[in-house]
């Protein structure tokens, strides 16, 4: 539920048992971020047009070279010096 407060604000009052769902969009030719209250009404907000666009998204990472990568991935994780231990305070 939004709400509008004295102060001008505008807040979103989500009941703890119900996921918060973030979505970033295009509104107006500006981006922007939409929340909403469960899966059901995210799902509702999508568009053939916005499933699509991320299908698109997906198909073009079948252009990759997956045996590159994995090399690649594999030199980074050798040549980068390891995280020291997180000494407990």
């Amino acid at each position: 539920m939004q709400a509008h407060h004295p102060s001008g604000h505008h807040s979103l009052t989500v009941r703890d048992d119900r996921p918060l769902i973030e979505m970033a969009a295009r509104g107006d030719g500006r981006d922007v971020t939409c929340y909403f209250e469960g899966e059901d009404a995210a799902d509702t907000s999508l568009t053939p047009a916005a499933i699509a666009e991320a299908l698109g998204a997906i198909g073009s990472w079948s252009e990759l070279d997956w045996h590159d990568m994995v090399r690649a991935l594999d030199r980074i994780r050798h040549e980068s010096r390891p995280t020291p231990p997180i000494e407990p305070s």
